[in-house]
């Protein structure tokens, strides 16, 4: 395995969770130790910070959203991810950093550059190794949706906006990224996955 800090990234609806719970069993079948976490929240902090950003009962403005974000994310590396990662295990993140980037600075228009030098600061410049990006037309991942959160709930303009935004850190940083179709199957998707993270799924 070649990397101990792996993030899936997507727009909303992509499938994340249904790749991360399939590496998750992977892992614990070779007794790779590894947790599991989510941004925003993660943390006592995080998770007070989740609940205000995504319910329908607030309205939160870009920059204030931003900022919150970047908050519960530092929390998260401090007392979470770093610990994890210097006691030898693995932290798989459902969302990371580039989120942000691709969300707020791009989907809500506070700038690329200017979220990710947030961010950076946020994190103390500590951004996941390896990221997979689940790909998808903002159409078909938005009808995927049973229920959808505040931030969920953007138009196919903005989720169109945030897909272009990660298409841009994927390029910008191609060999941390490892782009799927995701509409392909779970299985065939999980196999790059594996191939790509060197981990043998035979």
């Amino acid at each position: 395995m070649n990397s101990n800090y792996i993030a899936f990234e997507g727009i909303d609806g992509s499938g994340k969770t249904s790749l991360i719970e399939n590496l998750s069993t992977i892992l614990d079948s070779q007794n790779k130790k590894h947790i599991i976490v989510r941004e925003p929240g993660g943390t006592s902090v995080g998770e007070g910070i989740r609940e205000l950003l995504l319910s329908h009962d607030y309205q939160v403005n870009p920059l204030a959203e931003a900022l919150l974000m970047s908050a519960s994310r530092a929390q998260l590396i401090q007392e979470t991810v770093i610990p994890t990662i210097n006691n030898g295990q693995v932290v798989v993140t459902d969302r990371s950093a580039y989120s942000s980037v691709a969300y707020q600075g791009v989907g809500r228009g506070l700038g690329y550059q200017e979220i990710y030098q947030l961010n950076d600061l946020a994190i103390d410049g500590f951004w996941p190794e390896k990221v997979i990006l689940l790909d998808i037309d903002p159409k078909i991942s938005l009808s995927r949706q049973k229920i959808a959160d505040r931030i969920g709930s953007g138009e196919v303009d903005f989720f169109q906006k945030v897909r272009s935004g990660y298409l841009k850190l994927a390029d910008e940083f191609e060999s941390q990224f490892l782009v799927l179709n995701a509409t392909k199957s779970i299985d065939e998707n999980v196999n790059s996955i594996c191939n790509w993270l060197e981990i043998d799924n035979t």
